[in-house]
């Protein structure tokens, strides 16, 4: 009798490194499991980020940007939402009505924008799955490929998706712009492949469609997308027709397009070449070469960040000190020798290794945009989600060769696999402690400077963080820091930074002491709304309205839509006793903003001081429908109930007075609420109310109290 034969337990290349279990799971189990897989381990190291902080560049984008924050999807708002922030061509539109669409289901409550960003972020690492397990499997690579494609492709995976440095990708909300353009380039990508591969030409077109429309989504998402063309003909040239002489003729021929299409995009963008790599003396402490010569670093330091991504190495700014020559830092040409040497083995091998070969050419390739001579700051990690891609394939490639290679060695593969176990574990849990970290504004920046104590920023972010927490000693002090240590990286965040200490001053009431800071500031960015706003009421409370008019006007003729400086620009009409003006303005303004407050007060009080006194008290108890609460509406109220000699409405507004000022006299309960009188439509006039009060109590034979 013939002995039964012997079970290989082990894992190899022939039983396509299939586990030793019972089952074997068939395509579509293969499918399942990854993306359950992939779904709870990224749900458990991002749980602790959906009610993370707004950060950064999340304020002007999305806290502070009205575009985005739109009443209705009429064309006009949704223009203003598409143009960005600038308001002078589209900018990065699919982002932003992404904000959009997160700000009309819940405002800015954060738990929807992170779990926007936590699903962009899953879906990139199913299409990576999917592109990955697929391309190993085309022709040209199934005899060596086909067998481990479905580990290879699960690991690669595993190893970019739980990346630490990836975290400001998905957990710093506004940085979606990136995680976005990812997702739909290597969407784009999978349904190339798929209509290489299709059976017949009616699918390969639908497929074709679909790479189109998802490639003009990775644009519309981010810039950095427009690569897309160049990486889908190298893919076909390297992984489907492979490398020929024929071939490369073909795709010089081929890329001039590409090129021109990535060309006329960024101009688009742009607004001109010259906007593109233009004002280095204006925004940077680096010029245009500098910076060529400093991103080889800056891309090798990335490098070593995906592949020794620990907690202590990884923060939102980095300090890195730019190449002001070849030899000023001394790596300057050692790092420009090793990227072109890895372009180079990349190029040499590409017959023989052409997945390997393409791996590495799309990671330098995909950091091109953000890498080269554009104005732009020299560090981020998020510029990684995207190159990263494709990274891990070799690696998980290597893993099960050295696998295969110990197949008789029971303990070498177990000392393997625990190692892949512990790096994936180790990985998912810095990216959880890390989103601890970015997920508190305050802790964000404490780290940042503990880590890179040098820089202007981290204090100035980390001062407005303790000021909102009213550590008013504590954040100035981090101001005065940031101002000290003067390394800002760009003017615009120096000018920033002038604004925040305006800020406090005038939040003092040291008008005097502010208004310098918001003039400096106002002379390097002079864009900034926020700032040329605090700028004109300081000019309103020196009663210096043609000042004011003349800073805001033009504002207003820009951006009509903005209701800050349509709100300061009325104020300014009514100061300057301009009713008629301002009464035509504030009409105007509301007509097209129906839920918009600020115009009832203006309306209100022309009213008043025209003496149509049943016009003011409607107006004024439509005002208080949005604000019930609301001070300057009960005394407006109370001293129109005694105008219209109206006891019932002069007792309801009263018994609503003793309920506001609950035990405060009401002198300072006056005084309270007449503070910076020309930055109001109402001023209460407390004579009046107290002469008000007196007559009332005598009428009922009250004692007059103060």
């Amino acid at each position: 009798m013939e002995a039964a034969p012997k079970v290989n337990n082990m894992l190899t290349k022939e039983n396509g490194f299939t586990l030793p279990l019972k089952w074997k799971f068939p395509d579509a189990g293969k499918y399942f499991f990854t993306f359950l897989a992939l779904f709870i381990t990224l749900l458990a190291i991002y749980s602790n980020s959906f009610y993370g902080d707004w950060h950064y560049d999340d304020f002007a984008n999305i806290v502070s940007n009205p575009y985005i924050q739109m009443k209705s999807f009429s064309w006009e708002e949704i223009k203003h939402c598409i143009y960005g922030l600038q308001q002078k061509r589209p900018s990065r539109p699919l982002a932003y009505l992404s904000f959009a669409l997160n700000y009309q289901l819940d405002g800015l409550n954060v738990f929807g924008f992170h779990v926007f960003n936590f699903i962009i972020h899953y879906l990139a690492a199913v299409f990576l799955f999917l592109f990955i397990y697929k391309t190993l499997k085309l022709p040209l690579l199934k005899d060596q490929y086909a067998p481990i494609a479905y580990p290879v492709a699960l690991l690669a995976t595993f190893f970019w998706a739980i990346n630490p440095v990836l975290v400001t990708s998905v957990t710093y909300i506004v940085q979606r712009m990136a995680s976005m353009a990812a997702m739909f380039y290597i969407m784009a990508m999978f349904f190339y492949l798929q209509a290489r591969t299709a059976a017949d030409s009616r699918r390969a077109v639908i497929y074709c469609i679909l790479c189109a429309i998802l490639g003009l989504g990775g644009v519309l998402s981010k810039e950095n997308a427009a690569m897309l063309p160049v990486s889908i003909l190298l893919f076909d040239l390297f992984l489907i027709q492979g490398i020929s002489k024929d071939g490369i003729k073909k795709f010089i021929k081929i890329i001039i397009l590409p090129i021109i299409v990535i060309g006329l995009i960024g101009l688009i963008y742009t607004g001109g070449f010259s906007n593109a790599i233009g004002d280095y003396d204006k925004l940077r402490d680096f010029t245009m070469m500098e910076r060529v010569l400093t991103q080889p670093r800056v891309i090798l330091f990335y490098l070593s960040l995906l592949f020794y991504p620990i907690l202590s190495r990884l923060t939102l700014l980095y300090d890195i000190e730019a190449s002001r020559s070849l030899l000023q830092p001394l790596f300057t040409i050692p790092a420009i020798l090793i990227i072109l040497s890895a372009i180079g083995f990349a190029l040499y091998i590409s017959r023989k290794r052409p997945l390997l070969s393409f791996c590495i050419i799309f990671y330098f390739l995909n950091h091109l945009i953000e890498g080269s001579i554009f104005n732009l700051e020299l560090i981020y990690e998020h510029r990684n989600y995207l190159p990263a891609m494709l990274l891990f394939v070799p690696v998980a490639e290597f893993i099960l060769y050295f696998i295969n290679y110990f197949s008789y060695k029971k303990a070498v593969q177990l000392i393997v696999a625990s190692g892949i176990i512990i790096i994936i574990v180790g990985q998912g849990d810095i990216t959880y402690r890390r989103n601890n970290i970015i997920s508190s504004e305050l802790l964000l920046w404490m780290d940042n400077i503990e880590k890179y104590p040098n820089l202007s920023r981290t204090y100035s972010n980390l001062g407005n963080e303790l000021m909102l927490y009213k550590q008013n000693a504590k954040g100035l002090y981090n101001y005065e820091k940031a101002m000290a240590l003067d390394n800002f990286a760009n003017s615009d965040s120096r000018a920033l930074q002038e604004y925040n200490l305006g800020i406090y001053y005038y939040r003092e009431g040291k008008y005097d002491l502010a208004l310098p800071y918001f003039e400096k500031a106002y002379k390097a960015l002079s864009s900034y709304q926020p700032n040329t706003i605090f700028i004109a009421k300081i000019y309103l409370l020196r009663n210096e309205y043609l000042r004011a008019r003349h800073l805001i006007e033009p504002l207003i003729k820009k951006y009509p839509a903005n209701p800050e400086l349509n709100e300061i620009f009325c104020l300014i009409l009514f100061r300057e006793n301009n009713f008629s003006e301002a009464e035509l303005y504030a009409k105007k303004f509301l007509k097209n903003n129906l839920s918009s407050t600020f115009p009832l007060l203006a309306l209100a009080e022309i009213a008043r001081k025209k003496g149509n006194f049943q016009s003011a008290i409607l107006l004024w108890k439509l005002y208080r429908q949005s604000f019930p609460s609301s001070a300057y509406a009960n005394l407006a109220l109370i001293e129109l109930s005694a105008q219209i000699d109206d006891k019932k409405m002069f007792d309801e507004e009263l018994a609503k007075l003793l309920c506001l000022k609950k035990t405060a006299p009401l002198n300072s309960y006056l005084e309270e609420n007449s503070r910076n009188k020309n930055l109001l439509f109402y001023i209460p006039d407390a004579d009046k109310i107290k002469e008000i009060f007196k007559e009332r109590n005598k009428a009922c034979g009250v004692a007059d109290r103060k």
